[in-house]
């Protein structure tokens, strides 16, 4: 019989706690190390003084705090496995009801529940979250380009309130412009020839609107002259330039990964309409692999769009409500591509309206959607197939 053990590991910021125990759940080894390549290379050391026929690792998940020592482990030919700290939390409550908690005790709880649950662990994955944080900080920087254009349209409801009613200030000529004469003042101080130059010389989307026109809606503007606010304006609409730059070669970066390592599920997905390439791609990086789910419901799990359910002795309540406990960024973009398909595929869009007749309130029936749109979506990437009107998931 193959002698294994399960360690269990508590990461923190700067060190980590390790607790290795024999499948009798006696502790072979306990100790604390530094996240450092000195750490790294104890750790080693002192794994090496160990018999054992396999070692299995197992951490949560802290964001970031436990890839290095992850991909260092993986690296060093070790089977790893990172897990949802909501599964260990459960799993402590489960063995006991003492509030106890120390880091120390943190690691033999997880070595516990490696030991406990070794053979629904997947160590076959390697965690890479380099592609993923590109397209999380994509989001993040589109959240900020929203947050942008309102500060600059209020700024603008002071300097040259008509202007948004006249034109679409955030192409990338009037924003050049606004850089230039930030208000109906400054404008007006332009000579329509300098602003017609202006237009024709700069690059990007024509605006709907000539400088006769713009000299015009200037002079009969409300709007005032304010040195610091326009100053304020300046600087919102270059930070709002250089965003839209990094978006773009995000956009690029994250369009050739998908090209070289998913296009024929990239392919797959965009098949159904309302599914655009953005939430195709935010879909597919996050989920990294449809293999890793042996269900639709284990899918939705790791979304988190599975129904809440409580429980107490025979008596079980569901009541509507999703867990919320999964993958918050996948939960958005599953939201997100349930909206679109209900716009343009009339299948979900039919499905839709059966829920609203049905009493759903609007979110409750995006949801319901959006956990049909995940079983279609497992269905089409397990069996490499595309959309089809009258597709029916098994």
């Amino acid at each position: 019989m193959k002698n294994v053990l399960f360690a269990g590991i508590d990461v923190s910021k700067d060190s980590f706690d390790i607790a290795i125990i024999n499948k009798n759940k006696k502790i072979v080894m306990q100790s604390k190390f530094e996240m450092n390549s000195k750490g790294f290379n104890d750790l080693s050391e002192n794994i090496a003084k160990l018999q054992y026929d396999e070692l299995l690792f197992v951490m949560e998940s802290t964001g970031v705090y436990h890839l290095n020592l992850y991909l260092h482990l993986i690296d060093n030919n070790h089977k790893a496995a990172v897990v949802n700290p909501i599964l260990i939390y459960n799993f402590a409550r489960s063995i006991s009801l003492r509030k106890t908690k120390t880091d120390k005790k943190d690691a033999e709880t997880i070595a516990d529940f490696a030991l406990s649950n070794q053979q629904k662990i997947d160590f076959s994955n390697k965690e890479d979250n380099s592609i993923r944080n590109i397209s999380r900080e994509r989001d993040n920087l589109a959240q900020n380009v929203a947050k942008l254009k309102t500060e600059i349209k209020n700024v603008l409801h002071v300097l040259f309130p008509e202007l948004t009613k006249h034109t679409n200030i955030f192409t990338k000529t009037m924003l050049k412009l606004l850089l230039k004469a930030p208000g109906c003042i400054p404008i007006l101080n332009l000579k329509p020839q300098q602003i017609t130059r202006f237009f024709n010389n700069t690059r990007g989307n024509k605006i709907q609107i000539s400088a006769k026109e713009l000299k015009t809606i200037a002079e009969e503007s409300i709007g005032i002259k304010d040195v610091y606010l326009e100053n304020v304006l300046i600087c919102k609409i270059k930070r709002l330039l250089f965003i839209t730059e990094q978006i773009k070669d995000m956009n690029n970066l994250l369009k050739m990964f998908v090209k070289e390592n998913l296009q024929q599920d990239f392919e797959i997905i965009t098949s159904i309409n309302g599914i655009g390439d953005t939430t195709a791609e935010k879909f597919l990086i996050e989920i990294a692999d449809i293999n890793n789910f042996k269900s639709h419901k284990q899918l939705r799990a790791y979304i988190g769009t599975d129904p809440s359910i409580k429980q107490s002795g025979s008596s079980i309540n569901i009541n509507g409500r999703i867990s919320k406990r999964g993958n918050a960024y996948l939960r958005k973009t599953i939201w997100q591509m349930a909206v679109g398909v209900i716009r343009c595929c009339k299948q979900f869009q039919d499905y839709f309206n059966k829920k609203i007749s049905e009493g759903k309130k609007y979110k409750q029936a995006v949801i319901a959607v959006a956990n049909k749109l995940i079983k279609t979506l497992y269905a089409m990437l397990m069996n490499k197939t595309y959309f089809k009107v009258n597709i029916k998931p098994n």
